[in-house]
């Protein structure tokens, strides 16, 4: 029987699932599922916010992320992505699991990996790919469109570093 989704976007993507997992966790189950993506829930110290971007393409709020390269450590591609897209500079995210979506265009399944970071007097900038980034409490009305499942994903991530 199929598994309702968590949250389904504007596009028909869904998040299936979201996974408390250690590294070894992470590799066994992306050797079921692929798992291209590594996102970052960039969180400030002071006020609790989380950091997303507005992605150039898709015009919407999204977590900080991306592709992991070829035979790249999942870690070190939250990492470059991170700094590639906001100029943040965070060595060692924290690993808190994975996030299992249904894709539609085209159909597949993925996982994407997610790590945290709580940062004290961060400057973000904005990049070529995030070109406007906001502080935001997650499931908050915005005043740009925000990617659902990365708010999802982002509240998961607070309750689960609160734990």
């Amino acid at each position: 029987m199929p598994t309702a989704p968590i949250a389904t976007d504007a596009r028909g993507d869904s998040l299936i699932e979201v996974v408390r997992t250690d590294s070894a966790g992470l590799n066994e189950a992306s050797a079921r599922t692929p798992c291209p993506l590594a996102l970052v829930v960039v969180v400030d110290g002071h006020s609790d916010r989380v950091l997303f971007g507005l992605n150039r393409w898709r015009r919407s709020l999204e977590l900080p992320g991306g592709m992991v390269e070829d035979d790249e450590p999942f870690e070190s591609a939250a990492s470059r992505e991170l700094q590639e897209e906001t100029g943040i500079t965070v060595p060692q995210p924290l690993l808190l699991g994975y996030a299992y979506f249904e894709l539609t265009a085209p159909p597949r399944e993925e996982l994407g990996a997610i790590f945290f970071a709580r940062v004290t007097d961060a400057i973000a900038t904005p990049s070529d790919e995030l070109v406007e980034l906001a502080w935001r409490v997650p499931l908050t009305a915005s005043d740009s469109p925000v990617s659902h499942l990365d708010d999802v994903i982002a509240a998961w991530a607070l309750d689960a570093v609160a734990s």
